[in-house]
């Protein structure tokens, strides 16, 4: 059972019990509580104590209460289109829920710290989304871009980088390799297709990081196979799906195919150079934003005089509710819902990123680990 019009209607029975998928959570009822204590909620409402009612979902499937609560299976996802209309009420709950990509680096520092790990490796995706990577045998969570989903934003005047939007969120500041180096990585790595003095990204994510700038991924692989990695920190950029999606008119649901799946097997060259290392390890995976695609949705335009991105814009368009506003020191973004537009995507251009939707805002996070 996928609907969520019928899973809505159940929740307002009684409480359901059975798995739910994170974008299934997005379109129950807004009051909705998703708990995953069965036998806290059993003693709750056994108490003769008068107790809140409201719908709620239970994501701790205990066959012994089988007959205390409702049974859904809501473990596949809705339709995209469905949570698009959701997503921009259901923010509050995502953040309190899920990482957001300003939380990446707290969750990496935490798990190096409890688990002792002698080396981590981050690779960062320049454009992949969740929905992407449905089909990966890993365990994938999502991430909310809590902010214009893009790669970095830069000031017109002195130049600076945004340290809250895109790459540079993810790696946060603190830089995470410095904030490693007070968990025993002392050493860092890192790699990218753009050296720091020709790229402003580059130069604020790899601050303090020796860089090697390579042509392809598998340069990094081979240079971290000759290398002593005990007690390290590497850093990778690859490129991902914005490749395809910017300056080609048109790209084939097969070229988007084969590209996550170089995606990943780029992901597991990079695991078995960590196989061969110190161990417990772990590598990482993440994005800055994912793609949505130009011939797969009918757009709809924004009246605004700001003309100059798709998707979000700094001012305030006509249609204010259809835009969400984030504030990130003196700068405001407006990052449009789905599935609207500011300006027009550019003809050459097969896709877009910068708004609010399930595919350009919601990235995987996924974890590998190396144990002994």
């Amino acid at each position: 059972m996928t609907d969520p019009a019928e899973l809505a209607r159940l929740l307002m029975q009684a409480p359901v019990m059975g798995p739910l998928h994170p974008l299934q959570a997005l379109c129950l009822p807004p009051e909705t509580e998703v708990l995953a204590d069965a036998a806290a909620l059993a003693e709750e409402l056994d108490d003769l104590a008068h107790h809140a009612v409201r719908p709620i979902w239970l994501t701790d499937v205990q066959p012994r209460m089988a007959d205390r609560f409702l049974q859904a299976d809501a473990s596949t996802p809705p339709p995209l289109d469905v949570v698009n209309r959701a997503l921009p009420g259901r923010l509050d709950y995502v953040r309190r829920r899920w990482l957001t990509h300003r939380t990446v680096a707290d969750r990496i520092v935490a798990d190096a710290a409890q688990r002792c790990y002698r080396t981590v490796a981050l690779l960062l995706v320049d454009g992949l989304g969740y929905a992407d990577v449905a089909d990966w045998p890993e365990p994938v969570q999502p991430c909310l871009v809590d902010g214009p989903s893009i790669t970095y934003y830069q000031e017109r005047e002195g130049r600076r980088i945004l340290p809250e939007v895109g790459f540079p969120g993810i790696i946060g500041a603190p830089r995470l390799a410095r904030r490693l180096i007070e968990v025993g990585l002392l050493h860092s790595r890192g790699f990218s297709y753009w050296s720091r003095e020709t790229n402003a990204v580059s130069e604020y994510l790899f601050e303090g990081v020796p860089l090697t700038r390579v042509a392809r991924f598998s340069e990094a692989v081979a240079a971290l196979r000759s290398a002593n990695l005990e007690c390290t920190y590497v850093q990778v950029v690859r490129e991902g799906l914005d490749g395809l999606a910017h300056a080609r008119r048109e790209v084939t649901p097969g070229e988007v195919r084969q590209a996550v799946q170089a995606i990943r097997a780029d992901a597991l060259a990079l695991l078995d150079v960590l196989r061969e290392g110190p161990r417990p390890a772990a590598l990482y995976l993440t994005a800055d934003h994912g793609i949505l695609w130009k011939a797969e949705h009918t757009f709809e335009m924004l009246e605004t005089n700001d003309r100059v991105h798709p998707r979000y814009g700094t001012h305030l368009p006509a249609g204010t509710e259809h835009a969400t506003r984030f504030t990130f020191g003196e700068r405001t973004f407006y990052v449009y819902h789905w599935p609207y537009l500011g300006a027009a995507i550019r003809r050459n251009d097969s896709g877009v990123h910068g708004g609010l939707s399930v595919q350009e805002s919601i990235v995987p996070f996924i974890r590998w680990e190396i144990t002994e």
